[in-house]
């Protein structure tokens, strides 16, 4: 790699302690010393943000409360994006933004100089600073243990499961992951409206509901599924391009890489179906992809009588504007693409193994 391809190429904003951790714990990724250089340099940089802003609104984050918030839970690639942007037209409820999950460290000192549309790495979305975003983009950023570590040492997808996990972390790293989210998400609430309900949308949630019911009690959570082959296949495309853009490692080769997902869909339905046996019946509820694409106002309905909020009129007509925006732009209401045969085939020979 050329000296200038390590300063122009697509990072995240990780804090110093942070990437020192993930450096040792990939020590045998071979990373060229001007790339590492800039990490470092970024990262202390951040770090001093970082303990900036804890210390001017630590007082203040903690009478911040978190109540009731939404979990959308699911794999990725499973439609949990589109469902998460069509509840946060609700001004009754608040998100992470893409803004204040990919800077963390200082999102309370200093907002997004604009509002400026990208097209997602997968280019099925289009995002901008203010859109809902995913907060385990922030843990991974703040240096908690994050199985998006991936993005840059693609070797970690095979230990997916225990690093999306806190439960099976060594116990520091499980508080320096706790406090992480419990303080951003304060910050969120702190800087958008102590008065809204938290919604909360990242696949790794799935993989570590029980921690989530600890932490939050009186959490709501939304299992959206979607048919396995159209997630398998459009699931080893996600990692690909997040490689080409992100990667540090050596990516896996394809043959791993689908018995790696076929793996994690398996670990993930197993953990949402102990969740389903375990939670309450009105703190849970399962939907599909399918029928929120055939009929998104009678599923987003549903949703609603569960949440306890009422959907007028005006918000009614927000969601079918933004259903219209979207489908105009994207395909994402296809529910199983014309190569569906093909992704159910490559699915059911790479879970028997052949």
């Amino acid at each position: 790699m050329r000296i200038g391809e390590s300063f122009s190429r697509p990072v995240f904003n990780l804090s110093l302690p942070g990437w020192r951790r993930m450096r040792s714990s990939y020590a045998e990724v071979r990373i060229p010393r001007p790339l590492n250089f800039r990490f470092n340099a970024a990262g202390a940089m951040l770090w001093g943000l970082q303990r900036l802003q804890d210390g001017l609104v630590r007082e203040a984050l903690r009478e911040v409360e978190l109540r009731r918030p939404i979990f959308i839970l699911g794999h990725w690639r499973s439609g949990t994006t589109l469902l998460h942007e069509l509840l946060a037209l609700d001004d009754r409820v608040i998100s992470p933004t893409t803004f204040q999950c990919f800077n963390p460290q200082r999102f309370l000192l200093t907002g997004p100089s604009r509002d400026a549309e990208a097209s997602r790495p997968t280019g099925d979305i289009v995002v901008s600073a203010s859109s809902p975003q995913e907060e385990e983009f922030a843990l991974l950023c703040l240096g908690a243990v994050s199985c998006y570590e991936a993005f840059l040492f693609p070797a970690a997808l095979r230990d997916l499961d225990r690093l999306c996990d806190p439960d099976r972390l060594a116990p520091e790293d499980a508080e320096v992951w706790e406090h992480c989210l419990i303080s951003f998400l304060r910050g969120v609430v702190h800087a958008g409206g102590k008065e809204k309900r938290l919604l909360l949308k990242s696949p790794t949630n799935s993989m570590r509901v029980p921690r989530l019911r600890k932490l939050f009690p009186d959490a709501v959570f939304i299992n959206l599924t979607r048919q396995p082959e159209a997630v398998f296949a459009s699931t080893v495309r996600m990692w690909e391009t997040m490689w080409e853009r992100y990667a540090i490692g050596d990516p896996l080769s394809r043959i791993e890489l689908e018995q790696c997902v076929s793996t994690i869909q398996d670990r993930v339905a197993a953990k949402l179906e102990a969740a389903v046996r375990e939670a309450a019946g009105d703190r849970f509820i399962t939907i599909t992809y399918e029928d929120l694409a055939a009929d998104p106002s009678a599923t987003i309905a549903k949703l609603y009588r569960m949440l306890e909020l009422d959907e007028s009129a005006d918000l009614a007509l927000r969601h079918a504007r933004y259903l219209a925006e979207a489908n105009a732009r994207r395909s994402h209401f296809a529910t199983v693409g014309h190569d569906s045969d093909q992704a159910g085939r490559r699915m059911r020979a790479v879970s028997s193994g052949q």
